[in-house]
């Protein structure tokens, strides 16, 4: 039997490795996809630019409409060339030859390191162009701050280039623009210059193509970034919302604010990447501004991330560490807020080293804890969505991948992740809050059993006794109400609360033939119960209220009084009146009673209407007047009895 019961533990952690390891590849093979040798980026090779010059000739802008510049740029290092400077040949140096796109930090040209800082000329010569309409240019990334000439006119700038930091002003966001193509020929110039960011170049194709296509795939693609800035907002506000609606009550979860937080810190962090979508809504914010804006966002959410895998039920990072990291992040984040970015990108590659070691180690114990337990699968794709969010993110910033776009897939999935996880915590949540609820239903039953009081059942006792002797049947009979009543209140198959109305009539019946039998003509009791009935109520709804009305309202007249009874079905609901005209309530007490306030409220009124709560559209409502007589109305929702101890509803 051990080695039985061995095996089947076995199989069960192989198919839980098996399917780590699926989940795991598909995520890598997602990464992959995104990277410049995917099979879309790739066109004819006789389309790429050697020595600064591109032959156009074979370009079917039909079958094509987009066409990457790829190649061989000339490249004049530490200056900045304007058309005119090339106008006179004997002005210009011979050029040399840089990779578009590529990074010119750290490259050797001509024996010489190139600087991460400084700035440069691309130049591309395009020929025999065979179309002459109005065409597009769109610049993706060039860092750290450019400026594009098309045949001698300025087409676009971002930010401003110069030879000296002091003269400077960083910008980096994509930019298309359109120009009227008139020859064959198109030159293209292209200045760049960065003294802020931790790589130089142009890490992103250069794109030329058809005016309609590229604006449209330029519209798409921040009309994307924006639904995406939208749908992690309103995730925000809905746990935000959630969260503070239930912040004192069961439903109570922490993680719903954190949640909450890393949704708003990642919509703006992402917003601010890539597309820079955001920067269309706020057009006069400065870049450096806006790319420390984002790099707080982003370094925030790692804060919050942490907090949130520290609070999950098996809380997968220690306390300790969790304040530890939010230390040392906060500290950067300060960083980020006073220093120019040159100067906190020096420990840049530091920070993301560490996010790297620290989002593994939390992906290791994610899968050692599904592998051995079969516990927390989603908080393993949890983790994985955010390791590979943070690869994303490290590849682009180090110029590999031309664009980090792929990362809002990465985003999104970890979102709808996360959503799954609150969601069934949210349903666990609510079956404790079911089940707690149904335990304090039983405990207020059992405090309106207690109710039963001592003297009511001596006094029916020593009636019984009396009757015996004088009229044995009546006796009978009376013990045999007794018993119905007791067994009334002491109802233990009750349906969540809930018993047939002729189950509760007995016991109505019981307890006011008990009383008959003691006062006589004192009490005259009226039933007006429409026919075919047969519905559940809830266990111990009308009796308490009958005993209110005999005990407090007839009993307190000398000349004793009236209760009726009337029930029928009234659209979708049960509506049960108790009618009596004994001493009714003073103004005052009526209103402590309406708001549950008043000590003096009778056997189980508040009880009751505690539990009425619990059904929809159920009420009770109290009308007195003093010296008149009082009338209580409770209404329930119809559900027919289909059979002893069921009911639909």
């Amino acid at each position: 039997m051990i080695i039985k019961n061995y095996s089947n533990w076995g199989n069960r952690m192989l198919k839980r490795l098996l399917i780590i390891g699926a989940v795991i590849l598909t995520g890598v093979l997602t990464l992959l996809l995104s990277m410049p040798w995917d099979k879309t980026h790739v066109q004819d090779m006789k389309l790429t630019a050697k020595q600064g010059r591109m032959d156009a000739s074979e370009w079917n802008i039909e079958r094509d409409p987009v066409l990457r510049l790829d190649g061989e740029w000339e490249f004049y290092w530490n200056k900045l060339l304007t058309p005119e400077d090339f106008q006179d040949k004997n002005t210009v140096q011979p050029p040399l030859y840089m990779q578009v796109p590529s990074l010119w930090s750290k490259k050797v040209v001509q024996g010489t390191t190139l600087p991460v800082f400084g700035c440069a000329t691309y130049r591309l010569v395009l020929e025999h162009v065979p179309f002459r309409k109005k065409l597009a240019l769109k610049k993706v990334n060039a860092r750290f701050s450019s400026r594009v000439y098309v045949d001698g006119q300025e087409l676009l700038a971002d930010g401003l280039p110069a030879q000296q930091a002091e003269n400077y002003r960083s910008g980096n966001t994509p930019q298309l623009a359109f120009f009227e193509n008139d020859s064959g020929r198109i030159e293209i110039i292209v200045q760049v210059a960065n003294y802020e960011y931790l790589n130089s170049g142009i890490p992103a194709s250069i794109e030329l193509g058809r005016e309609d296509t590229m604006l449209e795939q330029h519209q798409r693609k921040h009309l994307a970034s924006l639904l995406v800035f939208a749908a992690l907002c309103t995730i925000a506000l809905f746990h935000m919302i959630f969260f503070i609606i239930t912040r004192d009550g069961v439903l109570k979860n922490p993680i719903l604010l954190l949640f909450s937080l890393f949704c708003f810190l990642l919509a703006w962090g992402n917003g601010l990447s890539d597309q820079r979508s955001l920067l269309l809504l706020l057009p006069d914010i400065p870049f450096t501004l806006a790319f420390k804006l984002k790099d707080i966002c982003l370094s925030a959410d790692f804060i919050v991330v942490i907090w949130i895998f520290c609070k999950f039920r098996r809380g997968q990072v220690q306390l300790r560490l969790a304040q530890l990291v939010s230390l040392v992040y906060s500290i950067y984040l300060v960083m980020i807020l006073v220093l120019p970015i040159h100067v906190y990108y020096e420990i840049h590659a530091g920070v993301m080293a560490c996010n790297t070691v620290v989002l593994l180690v939390l992906l290791v114990r994610a899968i050692r804890l599904y592998v051995r337990n079969g516990e927390g699968f989603l908080l393993f794709v949890a983790v994985l969505s955010v390791n590979l969010y943070s690869a994303d993110t490290i590849l682009f910033s180090l110029g590999i991948k031309e664009s980090s776009g792929f990362v809002q897939v990465f985003i999104l999935f970890f979102t709808v992740v996360m959503i799954a996880y609150l969601s069934m915590e949210y349903r666990n949540t609510v079956e404790r809050l079911r089940r707690s609820m149904k335990q304090t239903q039983d405990a207020e039953i059992a405090f309106l059993r207690a109710q039963i009081k001592p003297h009511f059942l001596y006094n029916s006792l020593s009636v019984i006794a009396v009757q015996t002797t004088q009229e044995p049947q009546k006796a009978k009979n009376l013990l045999y109400d007794l018993t119905d009543y007791l067994r009334g209140s002491f109802h233990f198959e009750a349906h969540d609360g809930m018993i047939p109305l002729s189950g509760e009539m007995n016991t109505v019946k019981a307890y006011l033939s008990i009383e008959k039998a003691r006062f006589g003509d004192l009490l005259e009791v009226e039933y007006y119960i429409e026919e075919g009935l047969n519905t559940m109520v809830p266990l111990l709804s009308i009796q308490p209220i009958v005993e209110n009305a005999v005990r407090h309202g007839i009993f307190k007249r000398a000349e004793g009084g009236r209760l009726r009874l009337q029930i029928h079905k009234e659209n979708d609901f049960a509506v049960i009146q108790v009618e009596d005209n004994g001493v009714g309530i003073s103004k005052e007490l009526l209103e402590g009673i309406r708001r549950g306030e008043s000590p003096t409220d009778g056997v189980g009124l508040k009880n009751i209407r505690g539990r009425l709560e619990s059904y929809k559209g159920a009420r009770l409502e109290i009308e007195s007047m003093e010296g008149v007589g009082t009338v209580v109305t409770l209404k329930v929702p119809y559900r027919e009895v289909l059979h002893e101890g069921n009911c639909s509803g």
